[in-house]
């Protein structure tokens, strides 16, 4: 009979434990989810009279010294005042041009990223419309 007794009370006592500890379990998962759907690689939100312009994708065509054909595309995206006006194809077809008049070596002699970045936006900002450019994105690069 005590052995009955202190099996209900410890069960009881189990059962209080567990009750709060059921409760909150519930609500941690949901606060992960919400943490979990914020992407990690999302643009940040233009500034107050800014926008984001995409440039078409630019295609590369690069041939090595071996005579072997390698391909790079390559998304921008310009950081741009909202009453810049931009001839994107123009634009996108004269840095596809400029890229691909670089050779291959010197295009992966180290981190393509910023030496891109660079020509673009200075021959960008050359472009009629080109002072109301804030900046230059690499929205993707691909290397086949």
């Amino acid at each position: 009979m005590i052995m009955q007794r202190r099996t209900v009370v410890l069960g009881l006592c189990g059962l209080a434990f567990a009750r709060p500890a059921l409760a909150s379990g519930g609500g941690d998962k949901k606060d992960e989810k919400k943490k979990d759907d914020k992407k990690p690689g999302q643009l940040p939100i233009p500034g107050k009279g800014q926008r984001y312009v995409r440039l078409p994708t630019i295609v590369l065509e690069l041939w090595d010294r071996d005579g072997n054909f390698r391909m790079s595309s390559v998304d921008l995206l310009l950081l741009v005042h909202e009453d810049a006006k931009l001839a994107e194809k123009q634009l996108s077809e004269k840095m596809k041009r400029q890229l691909n008049a670089t050779p291959y070596e010197e295009y992966m002699a180290s981190n393509p990223a910023p030496m891109i970045k660079a020509t673009m936006l200075d021959l960008a900002r050359k472009e009629p419309g080109g002072d109301k450019i804030i900046d230059l994105l690499i929205n993707k690069m691909i290397f086949r």
